[in-house]
């Protein structure tokens, strides 16, 4: 047997997914070794000179706490939300490799024996090492990553039609280079829920508007008040419209699940979106993309800088709007890959290639626990407390299995090495955490899983909650009651949960994060524009149901009618046409408060209403005014006023993006050609 050398804790894989655990344990006087092979996707991508494209999540969500306050003070106190390209993402991960590299063994694990209170793990070397703690960081083994790192898509793209059997933001990727050389794409899909990474805020404080990222404004705390309505008010009737075709039908034409059905998720399943006891249930698929009227603002005057830096219009609506993509059911399609032929129904069609994508397996060595050799481990979300201790090992931890379908990646990891941290040098949290570890489990699952059987993508999650719960394990969540004054009222409803907000103070601190977070604060002149945003939501639903109180009719059908509105969602497919103003604008802006202000004053008016002139005039009152917004909405989006949150179709169809997108092509082509 070979020498068996010994160290507290153990990193098999790790890389960039695990340095906030090491800085913690090196702020513990914690040993540790870190023994991984190197070769991350992102090596892989930059050998095969793939980098050229940005992060779907933004800034503040992808980049660790410490990291971005030192970034925060290199940039003299301010730093801009956007979305780093991954060549500037992969140069932050090779910092903190070169800075740790005498910690770090080059090689490969072949198995993990796991004792009581230690563990030894085998080197494909022949060593052995033994470890009190392991943590195993070993990234997904996933089809795609292969052919993102393998396929070549240039000018010979041209003409070409090219299946694609995966739907997801790596997909959409390699979609946006084809599209670039003008291929033909089918997708061969079960649908997708497609989200705007970024969308302008216009109001007279901002001349020319100011650009926001979407997973900065999920604002998951409002969840407290009122899960139903947060549900609502965040996807501002998107989903719903897949939940209820019919009624988008009648309601919200223009809406991506209107014009193109085979878009939407299955019915059961995106009901579940709705159905979990969380905010939000795990599990869910979402395609972020640049939507092409933010994108021709925000890059249109530095396009050809923006396209070689990897920057790239990707609007998968637009595309699947512009007949540039076909949608396939992915249930129905018959795929002939020897004849290279699709064929749903009537439908069929001929391919030149096709590319498949996979799920997502978590690349585990095998772990034994000591005296049982036959059956090793296998990481299953739902059996894993927060996806980082299994029960049925000691002392090993899992991190990077657990990913996020809106937000950065990064925000998950750190809290799961902030928690393995604590697991690791605290002994007492230790047991006490082991000692209910299921029923925590148990009480998980029922929360974010909606009591629906497992699936592939049970590791996805909200990237808000997650880091929520993480929180309230390790007792680091701040709480409305440590609120001392308006600020931190705003802040703790307003402000997403992105991991930093969690190491403002306590045991976890980092420094520089308050000045983070004020600056961040500012940057939305302290959240007014958000709150005014949110503050709509209750206001149009109070005169919804205002309307049906007061109305001349029996008291017993009133509660039926209020049902059928709050299941049939008015008030979130209003909120979602009015959205956001299209443009800057005073005659916009005119418009918006004639339509927002008399709702937002209702409460009022309609109880001194009451109070003078009885039931019917307050009836008279609400009635009226529902009606009022109602037509004030709908002209508005009639005229291309207002701009829905996401997949604002009527947008996409505009003239000016339409002629924009041909000179998008043009340019790329040049860039890449």
């Amino acid at each position: 047997m070979k020498q068996t050398d010994t160290v507290d804790v153990l990193i098999v894989g790790g890389g960039f997914s695990t340095m906030p655990l090491i800085r913690e344990l090196d702020a513990s006087g914690i040993s540790w070794l870190m023994i991984s092979e190197m070769t991350p996707i992102w090596k892989r991508l930059e050998d095969a000179d793939a980098l050229e494209f940005d992060l779907v999540s933004s800034l503040f969500s992808s980049i660790y706490s410490f990291e971005l306050v030192e970034m925060m003070r290199d940039h003299d106190g301010m730093l801009k939300d956007g979305f780093p390209t991954a060549r500037d993402y992969y140069a932050i991960h090779k910092k903190y490799a070169e800075r740790y590299a005498d910690n770090i063994l080059i090689g490969h694990v072949d198995k993990i024996d796991n004792h009581a209170d230690h563990s030894i793990v085998h080197v494909a070397d022949g060593r052995h090492i033994r470890a009190q703690h392991v943590v195993v960081a070993t990234a997904f083994r996933r089809k795609m990553n292969a052919t993102l790192a393998d396929l070549k898509i240039d000018q010979n793209m041209a003409g070409k039609s090219v299946a694609i059997t995966s739907t997801g933001d790596s997909a959409n990727m390699i979609i946006a280079q084809l599209i670039g050389f003008g291929a033909k794409v089918h997708l061969i899909t079960n649908g997708f829920i497609a989200l705007d990474k970024m969308f302008v805020t216009f109001s007279p404080l901002d001349p020319g508007g100011r650009y926001n990222t979407m997973d900065q404004f999920e604002v998951h705390n409002l969840a407290e008040i009122s899960r139903w309505g947060y549900r609502a008010l965040i996807d501002g009737g998107y989903v719903q419209g897949m939940i209820r075709p019919t009624f988008a039908k009648l309601m919200d034409r223009d809406s991506m699940s209107v014009r193109h059905p085979l878009s939407n998720r299955p019915q059961k399943e995106v009901r579940n979106f709705f159905g979990a006891r969380a905010p939000i249930e795990n599990g869910h698929i979402t395609v972020k993309h640049w939507p092409i009227d933010t994108y021709r603002r925000y890059f249109g005057e530095h396009l050809e800088d923006r396209i070689s830096e990897g920057y790239l219009l990707n609007d998968l609506p637009f595309f699947v709007d512009q007949g540039l993509v076909k949608l396939w059911d992915k249930q129905t399609t018959q795929i002939d890959r020897d004849a290279k032929q699709l064929s749903d129904g009537d439908s069929h069609s001929a391919f030149d290639m096709i590319i498949d994508g996979g799920p997502e397996e978590p690349a585990i060595p095998p772990i034994h626990r000591h005296g049982d050799a036959e059956d090793a481990y296998i990481f299953k979300q739902r059996e894993t407390w927060l996806g980082v201790v299994p029960p049925t090992l000691n002392n090993i931890y899992m991190i990077g299995f657990t990913r996020p379908f809106t937000g950065g990646i990064n925000n998950v990891s750190e809290m799961q090495c902030l928690l393995a941290h604590r697991m690791i040098s605290e002994p007492e949290f230790r047991t006490e955490m082991h000692s209910d570890i299921d029923q925590r489990i148990t009480k998980y699952n029922h929360r974010y899983y909606a009591n629906r059987p497992p699936k592939p993508t049970d590791h996805l999650v909200y990237y808000g909650n997650y880091t929520d719960e993480v929180a309230k394990a390790l007792d680091i969540r701040p709480s409305v009651r440590d609120a001392r004054n308006a600020y931190d009222l705003i802040k703790y409803y307003m402000f997403p949960n992105n991991v930093f907000y969690f190491r403002e103070t306590g045991r976890y601190k980092v420094e520089g994060v308050d000045q983070l977070i004020r600056m961040i604060a500012k940057h939305h002149h302290d959240y007014s524009i958000l709150m005014l945003l949110c503050l709509r939501y209750p206001a149009f639903e109070l005169l919804a149901l205002g309307t049906i109180a007061f109305a001349p009719i029996p008291w017993w059908i009133k509660p039926f009618a209020a049902a059928a509105h709050i299941m049939l969602p008015f008030t979130a497919v209003l909120l979602g046409k009015l959205g956001l103003p299209a443009y800057d604008s005073k005659l916009i802006f005119n418009y918006r408060k004639a339509t927002s202000f008399p709702v937002l004053a209702y409460p009022l008016v309609v109880a001194v209403t009451w109070a003078i002139g009885g039931t019917s005039a307050a009836f008279a009152l609400s009635a009226g005014l529902l009606i009022y917004v109602y037509a004030m909405i709908h002209i508005g989006s009639a005229k291309g006023w207002n701009r829905k949150f996401f997949c604002d179709m009527q947008s996409k169809r505009a003239p000016k993006n339409v002629r924009f997108f041909e000179k998008y092509l043009e340019v790329f082509r040049r860039v890449k050609g």
